[in-house]
């Protein structure tokens, strides 16, 4: 009797610990919150076989000792929005970081059910990959409040970076339900251990024959092109991998969604008033377009808006092809399953690009490639110009051409019915591995994150990240 106590006692303080997380994190930055960036090169722990990274420090007396040092840098803002506190010189370990996020995920308070009532009413999940560009998030955001009907969607924002001022926009929304979701394996706050950038690591470009006279740690797994990972590049298919595993498994199941559909966004699109109109009817008159379409896609990468008003009525047809189909993907659980299934696949192509991955799994790992119905006039709009490879660029330009572009339209929008003008089946040729996808570490993760909801504390691949720690 006094040993199960005890046992509650315990689990009280550890759900209180991890309460106490949430309610500090939904507070945003504190002005006590100290940071310590490493300024020596690191070396490895004299401990045999020990993934600890270390520096030397000046004590008050001015002798210098070792002394483990945070695992991050400030490249996307710091870590201040997360503000995990701890006493003075504490650190907190990596493990119990990884559990705060999950926590955090799990028991969010989703905003504005008391205006439009329980996630179970909605219809379509609208799914949001944010990174940290605050100023396309907040065109895509004014699209979303201009979208009829969107009152009626469930938006779900999956970060990789946690920033104050991309959570204020997103907590300021109130013309729709808001589910805020984060990646806990995410370069924020584990910059300089795997699956971030470790300095012991090999770097990106320099070759197999170098990496193996270096002995830096992976030179064995390069890509097929000879080059080593890119922490900044693979993050985006381990989040957007993990980001779909947990809105079908912890978000659809969890509400009973299964009917539902779940759009997929990115913060550099830009949605049409008419996207959930268009959405509607293409889903209401699904089976008169294409019956075995799986996916409906309402992007579609213009090469010139000279006929977006003779097209804003008319839909394709065509084998799914990931170049010209991956923006305003639509998708419903069945389907999911299928590409589920195939996460080997998936996670083993040496390519850093979800897309073109998701393409292997249709062309090679299912019965039929998947097809899609489209929107030839896209109600989703790219206007990224600026992004992982592109630095030189103006925001506003696009949105701006976007605007004006659907104010020359604006009366053309809300088509009464739509049309099927655009018949193919011929399906392309996918391409060759892209590469930055050769370590074996990566695909290991992939392969985890396609169970979210599951314990990975035991994960050997995880293992460096779980014994890094973080000083507060």
């Amino acid at each position: 009797m006094l040993y199960r106590k005890i046992h509650r006692i315990l689990n009280a303080i550890i759900a209180i610990c991890l309460l106490g997380f949430v309610v500090i994190f939904l507070k945003g930055p504190s002005s006590d919150w100290k940071s310590e960036s490493p300024t020596d090169e690191p070396k490895k722990s004299a401990t045999a076989g020990s993934t600890t990274l270390w520096r030397e420090r000046k004590t008050k007396n001015g002798s210098r000792v070792e002394s483990s040092y945070p695992i991050y840098d400030n490249s996307d803002g710091g870590l201040t929005a997360w503000n995990f506190k701890g006493y003075s010189d504490s650190v907190i370990s990596g493990k119990d970081v990884v559990k705060s996020v999950t926590f955090l995920n799990d028991n969010f308070n989703i905003l504005n059910i008391d205006k439009f009532g329980p996630v179970e009413n909605v219809r379509y999940l609208l799914v949001i990959q944010v990174h940290n560009r605050p100023i396309y998030l907040k065109y895509l955001i004014e699209s979303l409040r201009q979208t009829k009907d969107i009152e009626k969607t469930l938006l779900v924002f999956s970060h990789d970076v946690n920033v104050e001022q991309i959570n204020e926009m997103v907590r300021n929304i109130t013309f729709a339900r808001v589910y805020q979701i984060f990646y806990p394996f995410n370069l924020q706050l584990f910059a300089k251990v795997f699956p971030g950038n470790n300095p012991l690591d090999c770097p990106e470009k320099i070759g197999k024959d170098s990496a193996k006279t270096s002995k830096c740690r992976n030179w064995e797994w390069p890509d097929k092109y000879g080059n080593y990972r890119n922490g900044k590049l693979t993050q985006i298919k381990h989040h957007w991998w993990w980001k779909m595993n947990y809105v079908f498994d912890g978000i659809v199941k969890r509400f009973n969604l299964k009917n539902s559909w779940v759009l997929l966004l990115e913060e550099d699109h830009f949605v049409t008033p008419d996207a959930l109109h268009v959405l509607d009817i293409i889903v209401g008159n699904k089976k008169k377009y294409c019956d075995r379409c799986e996916i409906i896609s309402l992007g579609f990468y213009l090469k010139s808006t000279n006929k977006f008003g003779n097209d804003i009525a008319k839909l394709g047809v065509h084998p799914w092809y990931s170049s010209k189909h991956n923006m305003g993907m639509a998708l419903q659980q069945e389907t999911w399953l299928k590409i589920k299934n195939c996460s080997n696949m998936f996670c083993d192509w040496d390519d850093y690009n979800w897309d073109w991955s998701l393409m292997q799994v249709s062309a090679k790992c299912l019965p039929q490639r998947f097809r899609v119905i489209f929107a030839k006039s896209p109600r989703v709009i790219h206007i990224g110009d600026c992004g992982v490879h592109t630095h030189r660029c103006d925001a506003h330009n696009a949105y701006e051409a976007t605007t004006k572009l659907l104010e020359s339209h604006r009366g053309a929008l809300f088509p009464a019915s739509l049309a099927v003008t655009d018949i193919s089946r011929r399906s392309l040729k996918p391409s060759k591995e892209n590469g930055g996808w050769g370590d074996i570490r990566d695909r290991e993760l992939c392969l985890l994150n396609t169970s979210p909801l599951l314990d990975k504390s035991n994960a050997p691949v995880l293992a460096e990240l779980f014994n890094s720690t973080i000083k507060l």
